[in-house]
């Protein structure tokens, strides 16, 4: 904070009646009988006696004492008073006290020193004010013995040393600019975009289902959530002071229809700017809960400067100001050219369908992608839980390896049906390929033997590793809610065996998938972030992976693209992967399709829902990963 220096005024002391005589000659004791019993007020010094006597009654200590106390009560009715004005006081401190607003005044007193019928003292002011503005300066106090009791000598420079008669103190603020939300390679995320809302006003609607199948006809390639059944309810449960607000269109959509909709009655079309990303879909599932919390980050500090001001409100001078302070840019991880590249990859896909990516060295969220389905049913990229099916044999892998039950060259068998306590486990069409490589079993993905391997661990085994993965933790990460799944502990040789494929009770979510093959593609887990400089934290810290494990998952995911289900990534460059498919309820329903894995510095998970094949899954990740730069 800046201040301005002190403009002095000199103060005209007001006249004093003659003393007698008598009184004179009682100023030598009386201002020993004051050194002897001075004392502080309002937490100032010790009080100073040159001359003259406090008298009796009233002590300038105790007086100054009252006047802080009353200052401090921001009160100017119960200031004035204390003054040799308290017309002109309270006029003035009251008008300053509205102006300025504090939510307190801190008043502390220097020094007394007494002269005579005068008392002087320094007194330090405090204004705390709207917007987190603290004002700090002193002043300079003289009060004036008149009988038995000591009062403040009322010039407008008790309350500030640079205020004259007739002026007032004022507020000015300056408004800060914000920063702007920007992705990892600052391009702007969101940005003021004018909005058009189309609102029904009931009153005014003279036919509501005519107006409502027409509103349908036009508005339906823009937001199909406007039908005949929607608009109908909302004007019949709405009133003329908010209308039913249909739907909001960006200004280059709603110039594409305002005639047709100006041609219909009982609408209005109110319009506002609004922070919005490129396109209505764009990152929808991390926008909508990271914006806000970005935002928060963008805010600068707003300028301001405490002015006085004439009695016509025109200032003339600045007691202090400070300077507003622009916002900064907050940084999400997004990579906006690979959220594109993922998004259209998606867009073809009638079943909910998403992408995640994740950046290995870093734990830096890449892509958060989800196609139209998907986003209808919520934030399932994030928060949906399913049966990871076959990518789950990369932490049944890992926990055989750390075993020392296998390792990528030990020879098993892959069977087309292995059997455990009655419970048969099958391969996708029986499929059998009899002793075979453990790399060659994870490249075909062989349920046989990741669920003969599953039978030889402990119960805690596949619930441990998962954690090694990220699968099970409780992530707080800022701008985003995650679900990471479960791999509770077993509870039998059957369950065992069928988690060891994907299957029993194993969830995860396409977030928790994508950080598994990121954990994969690392020496271990990373922690995942959106924005960069805010924290995340976890529950739990996951466990470190063994230099085994971490070598022998390595081999076998890339074994997957060079001789396994997943060829169809072999041009999209040195892809490590793992597919799979879940069944997830009866006999009939199709199962979840699914790919994870990574190339280079990132890392992804695919997910159809009821994808049925997870053919198609490699397929979208060839297509992102074709799409964005190699690296």
């Amino acid at each position: 904070m800046k201040s301005r220096p002190a403009r002095h005024t000199p103060r005209q002391p007001a006249p004093r009646a003659r003393r007698s005589r008598t009184a004179r000659l009682l100023v030598p004791l009386l201002a020993v009988l004051a050194l002897v019993g001075a004392c502080t007020s309002g937490g100032g010094s010790a009080t100073t006696s040159t001359a003259g006597s406090s008298g009796t009654g009233t002590s300038p200590e105790t007086a100054i004492g009252q006047f802080v106390s009353a200052w401090q009560s921001g009160q100017a009715a119960q200031i004035a008073p204390l003054t040799s004005d308290p017309g002109a006081a309270e006029d003035m401190i009251g008008g300053i006290i509205e102006n300025l607003g504090p939510s307190a005044i801190a008043v502390s007193r220097g020094p007394i020193t007494i002269d005579g019928d005068v008392a002087t003292t320094p007194a330090t002011f405090v204004w705390s004010l709207p917007g987190g503005i603290s004002w700090k300066y002193e002043a300079s106090w003289t009060f004036d013995r008149s009988g038995n009791t000591w009062v403040a000598d009322w010039t407008p420079t008790l309350v500030n040393p640079q205020l004259q008669a007739s002026q007032t103190v004022g507020l000015r603020t300056t408004e800060a600019t914000g920063g702007q939300i920007v992705d990892r390679n600052n391009q702007q995320l969101v940005t003021p975009t004018r909005v058009y809302s189309v609102v029904a006003i009931p009153g005014k609607v003279t036919d509501a289902k005519a107006l409502a199948t027409s509103l349908q006809t036009i508005l339906k390639s823009y937001d199909a959530t406007v039908t005949v059944a929607s608009v109908t309810d909302g004007i019949s449960k709405a009133n003329d002071d908010t209308g039913y607000t249909v739907t909001n269109l960006r200004e280059a959509d709603y110039q594409k229809v305002k005639a047709q909709l100006d041609g219909l009655t009982g609408l209005t079309f109110p319009t506002a700017l609004r922070d919005l990303p490129p396109t209505k879909d764009f990152a929808r599932t991390v926008l909508s809960e990271a914006t806000p919390v970005a935002q928060e980050l963008t805010s600068g500090t707003a300028g301001w400067r405490i002015v006085v001001l004439d009695s016509t409100g025109s200032e003339l001078d600045t007691l202090a100001e400070q300077d507003a302070v622009p916002g900064k840019n907050a940084v999400l991880t997004l990579d906006s050219t690979m959220q594109q590249a993922a998004e259209k990859a998606l867009a073809t896909v009638t079943e909910p369908a998403v992408l995640v990516a994740i950046q290995p060295s870093t734990g830096e969220i890449l892509t958060v992608a989800q196609n139209a389905a998907a986003n209808a049913q919520g934030p399932l990229a994030l928060m949906g839980q399913y049966p990871p099916g076959s990518t789950f044999k990369i932490v049944t892998g890992t926990a055989a390896i750390d075993a020392k039950l296998v390792t990528p060259d030990s020879q098993v068998a892959c069977p087309s049906t292995y059997t455990i306590d009655s419970r048969p486990i099958s391969n996708d069409e029986d499929f059998d390929l009899g002793t075979v490589s453990l790399t060659t079993s994870f490249a075909k993905s062989c349920n046989t033997t990741f669920a003969e391997l599953a039978s030889r661990l402990t119960n805690q085994s596949l619930h441990d590793t998962a954690l090694e993965y990220g699968v099970g933790l409780d992530f707080v990460i800022p701008g985003i809610t995650t679900l990471t799944g479960q791999a509770p502990v077993a509870e039998s040789d059957v369950q065992r065996a069928e988690d060891g494929f994907g299957q029993g009770v194993i969830l995860v979510t396409p977030f928790s998938a994508a950080l598994m093959a990121a954990t994969a593609a690392s020496d271990n887990m990373p922690t995942p972030t959106l924005i960069r400089g805010q924290k995340t934290t976890v529950d739990q810290a996951a466990p470190d992976r063994s230099a085994a494990a971490q070598s022998g998952i390595r081999t076998l995911m890339r074994a997957v693209v060079t001789d396994g289900t997943g060829t169809l990534l072999q041009d999209a460059g040195e892809v490590y992967a793992k597919t799979g498919t879940a069944d997830n309820g009866p006999t009939g329903t199709k199962a979840h399709a699914w790919t994870v894995g990574y190339r280079g510095d990132v890392a992804f998970a695919v997910l159809i829902v009821n994808g049925d094949s997870s053919k198609r899954t490699t397929q979208l990740a060839a297509q992102f990963l074709e799409s964005i730069p190699a690296g």
